[in-house]
């Protein structure tokens, strides 16, 4: 008889241990998680585009892609992607339609718009996308973000890093 306490507190201790341990295993972090630690501790970096004729600033755990194409620059990280181009109206680029009619012609959905800005999100076969167009009245900047819909958490910081972006 005195065996059956001794046993059933055994029992009971090892059912805590169990419980215990399959706490702390769910406790993984994702690629998506990882994305946003990085982002919350990352700094900004300044950029100077002699193909764009412009200094573009973008946290620094992005890093800058080398494109042929003189018309952007990218910084990407694990399927998120912050795009740059400008289109100079001075320069006499022929703009047949603007880069917010053309996001519009994709689908894109105008979520607000000033005087100076647009701002537009969409969908581009895998990706989601998060747009701001800039008019500063010599040239249209285009800052267009990218992601795979996983990676959504990650991207809502550098949505709002779209959205607050200013020309310097």
């Amino acid at each position: 008889m005195k065996i059956l306490p001794i046993l059933t507190l055994i029992l009971l201790m090892a059912s805590c241990q169990n419980k215990q341990r399959l706490k702390s295993f769910n406790n993984v972090i994702t690629a998506d998680d990882s994305l946003n630690i990085e982002l919350s501790k990352a700094d900004t970096i300044t950029y100077h585009s002699d193909r764009l004729g412009l200094d573009v600033t973008y946290p620094s755990y992005l890093r800058h892609q080398y494109l042929e194409d003189d018309q952007m620059e990218v910084f990407l990280n694990n399927d998120i992607s912050l795009s740059f181009m400008v289109q100079n109206l001075y320069k006499g680029d022929d703009i047949f339609r603007t880069p917010g009619q053309q996001l519009m012609g994709m689908g894109a959905e105008l979520l607000e718009a000033g005087d100076d800005y647009s701002i537009h999100t969409g969908q581009e076969g895998d990706f989601e996308y998060y747009a701001k167009i800039l008019d500063d009245s010599t040239r249209l900047v285009t800052i267009i973000l990218r992601y795979l819909p996983d990676r959504s958490g990650a991207a809502e910081g550098l949505k709002q890093y779209v959205h607050d972006y200013q020309l310097r």
